[in-house]
């Protein structure tokens, strides 16, 4: 579950990562990262919010770097208030959205487990 979790992480940092592209995919990074990145981890219904928290907890680093960089340099104004409601925000948002991404992820992957069962029940019984 951690190189899927690892892989989500990058796929949102390389969202952010994008010049003039980043301003649509940063809002839509962490779904794109659950649904890929909880395809490789395989989470399933079990796993799913756990997926999410792990990528979530991934999401701290850059969240402390932030704080750190807000107390050292004596950020103040506007970009003070900013830096907060970021940090405040961007962890319980990466949380949904990779957790609703994950989620997609395993229906898709169930979907496609049970039409391939299906297939193979349909294609046995039509060959006798």
């Amino acid at each position: 579950m951690l190189k899927g979790a690892l892989i989500a992480f990058g796929i949102m940092l390389g969202a952010i990562a994008i010049p003039m592209v980043h301003w649509v995919s940063i809002w839509f990074g962490p779904f794109l990262a659950g649904f890929f990145g909880g395809g490789i981890a395989r989470a399933d219904e079990d796993k799913i919010v756990k997926f999410g928290l792990l990528v979530a907890g991934l999401m701290l680093l850059p969240v402390a770097a932030a704080l750190v960089a807000l107390f050292a340099f004596d950020i103040g104004g506007m970009w003070r208030t900013l830096l907060i409601v970021f940090t405040v925000v961007i962890v319980p948002y990466t949380w949904f959205g990779v957790t609703v991404g994950a989620l997609f992820s395993y229906l898709s992957r169930k979907k496609a487990t049970e039409r391939a069962a299906a297939e193979e029940v349909g294609g046995a019984s039509s060959s006798l």
